[in-house]
């Protein structure tokens, strides 16, 4: 692995405590995607975005022939740092950007895109690359973390994109992006099967919300006053609308999962 700068680098260390998953939604996702396709029982399983590796373990655990890739060197290093995974012998881990892949035609069976088209710049390389190195027969998994779009955090979102138009600050459209991945990689694929990983249930709040949006790769290459400026304009409007920016609230969130088969 080489040191090259990622917009995620300064963002590794704090990435877990702010957007963990149950242990059972993880564990979860190995069996929802075997349920839907059939798969080798020693699959060669490319992570693409693997980041700090919390959706690895089952995967490594069952013998699949693990890769893990991720742009920024610091997830990778937050990932082999963990206790489960130094003591493991069946992956390997590379620094390698998605849009120009170093590996052989038809090299995998599933190829893994966890969390990973929302932030994608530019997502039609990034599929067309994870294509080239899939099977004749091979599967694309594509997953995400759904929450209600009257919940609280779903409204600071929009909040805070509002905020950042009205600024004048070029910002990325999260869903809108892995809602066109989605659709090109449907009209392209064999089959498609839908499934829901897990559920859970969380108490939130603005400042938890704020505190993660810090973190947040995108929001965080922003410059410091922009952030600053955008934050304080979100926190006087969170007070307005939810109180206190401390005030709990109890959301439903779901981890989904879209199956591609080709």
């Amino acid at each position: 692995m080489n040191r090259n700068g990622s917009i995620f680098d300064t963002t590794a260390a704090g990435f877990e405590r702010h957007r963990s998953l149950p242990n059972e939604v993880v564990e979860a996702i190995r069996p929802a995607i075997r349920a839907a396709v059939h798969l080798p029982d020693h699959a060669y399983v490319l992570d693409l975005g693997a980041g700090t590796g919390r959706m690895s373990r089952s995967f490594i655990a069952a013998g699949d022939f693990y890769l893990g890739v991720d742009s920024s060197f610091a997830m990778l290093r937050e990932f082999s740092d963990r206790p489960e995974i130094r003591q493991a012998k069946s992956y390997l881990l590379a620094q390698v950007e998605g849009r120009c892949l170093p590996f052989a035609n038809a090299a995998f069976d599933l190829v893994l895109l966890m969390q990973v088209l929302s932030g994608a710049g530019n997502w039609r390389e990034m599929l067309e690359e994870t294509r080239r190195v899939l099977r004749p027969g091979g599967t694309i998994a594509v997953g995400h973390t759904v929450s209600s779009e009257s919940g609280m955090d779903a409204q600071l979102k929009r909040q805070l994109a509002a905020i950042l138009e009205e600024m004048q600050v070029p910002w990325h459209k999260p869903r809108e992006s892995r809602q066109k991945a989605l659709g090109w990689l449907e009209s392209v694929a064999v089959r498609h099967v839908h499934r829901e990983a897990g559920s859970w249930k969380v108490m939130t709040s603005a400042d938890e919300f704020m505190s993660r949006r810090r973190t947040g790769a995108r929001f965080a290459a922003l410059p410091g006053a922009v952030q600053e400026q955008a934050l304080e304009r979100l926190h006087r409007w969170a007070e307005a609308e939810f109180g206190s920016i401390g005030s709990k609230l109890e959301e439903q969130r779901s981890f989904e999962l879209d199956i591609f088969e080709f």
